[in-house]
């Protein structure tokens, strides 16, 4: 199987009837590079000529040695998620060149995805909406994409809209389990219950737990000892993780419960009942705005340490 447990029912609703597939389909979740995995196993089933019982491509007809970048009825349009690369209108003149092409199989469909649609310029939706409009006999237009409110709302109201939600915390922990991960169940809370951004980040435990260690003498913290390791990830990955932290402190001062640091229950007790309210507040403010602009070109160290004095300074004792 090779899409994650979670998504198993999607993945027979996709299935359910084949022969009524709609011409364009929109998956959306946070995690688009979840959905561009997903995407791609079931274009290679719906290619492919010999399912298994479970609808998965069999990785041996013509249709699947053929591969996703080689095979002649489908076509791949994606742009980096991370980077501002633009989707322009002559992407969606290739995709409109390619979808008047009749297709290699018999009775076959033409496949198109386009993978973080969000990056369409505004010309390219309005090119490719023409298309989603009235699109060739035999063919499916695949849409990824982070957020529906990022695309034109005309686009998606033509296509069926699929929603990528997160697993639950019992599959989370199941899954850590299967994968021999259950070391790290104790923290998924950290990770938004997302097994997957957990194992992407599972080098860097033994660095949180020597940061956090810091973070739980309050004001006895020693700046000395910020040193390299809370560098190595990057300033943005250093301000989310003390966001987090804040967070959990103000959580509790006002409402006496927690959400991501579960097993320092006893150390968010103690900084939360000695921190002023109005610097934990200001605190969070000055991370909010670090990381802003934590990703561009900035002195890491300066920051870092500006916002540590303050921490430090917010506890009374």
């Amino acid at each position: 199987m090779n899409i994650y447990p979670w998504q198993k029912d999607l993945w027979e609703i996709m299935f359910s009837n084949k022969t009524k597939m709609p011409h364009a389909l929109l998956f959306y979740g946070a995690k688009t590079s979840e959905i561009n995995k997903f995407v791609n196993e079931l274009v290679k089933s719906l290619l492919c000529n010999k399912l298994s019982e479970e609808n998965f491509s069999c990785g041996e007809c013509e249709n699947c040695i053929w591969g996703l970048k080689n095979h002649p009825d489908l076509k791949i349009i994606e742009s980096d998620s991370e980077k501002s690369e633009k989707l322009s209108v002559t992407n969606v003149r290739e995709v409109k060149k390619f979808l008047e092409l009749s297709s290699h199989q018999t009775n076959g469909k033409k496949i198109v995805t386009i993978c973080n649609a969000d990056k369409l310029t505004i010309a390219a939706s309005n090119s490719l909406l023409k298309t989603i409009e009235e699109p060739p006999n035999d063919c499916l237009i695949i849409l990824t994409v982070k957020d529906v409110a990022n695309l034109l709302p005309t686009i998606t109201s033509r296509c069926r809209l699929i929603c990528f939600s997160k697993p639950t915390i019992e599959q989370a922990k199941e899954f850590l389990n299967r994968t021999d991960n259950k070391d790290l169940i104790s923290n998924l809370e950290l990770y938004n219950n997302s097994p997957l951004d957990l194992l992407a980040d599972k080098e860097t435990m033994p660095n949180i737990n020597s940061i956090l260690n810091e973070l739980k003498k309050g004001r006895k913290i020693d700046l000395m000892n910020i040193n390299n390791y809370w560098f190595e990830n990057g300033l943005f990955w250093i301000i989310n993780l003390l966001q987090k932290w804040a967070y959990e402190l103000l959580l509790f001062k006002l409402c006496r419960t927690h959400n991501y640091f579960p097993n320092e229950k006893e150390y968010i007790v103690e900084l939360s009942e000695n921190a002023d309210l109005t610097k934990l507040l200001s605190h969070q403010k000055s991370l909010i705005q670090i990381k802003s602009y934590a990703e561009t070109a900035v002195n890491s160290e300066i920051n870092l340490y500006s916002v540590m004095i303050e921490y430090k300074k917010m506890f009374k004792v």
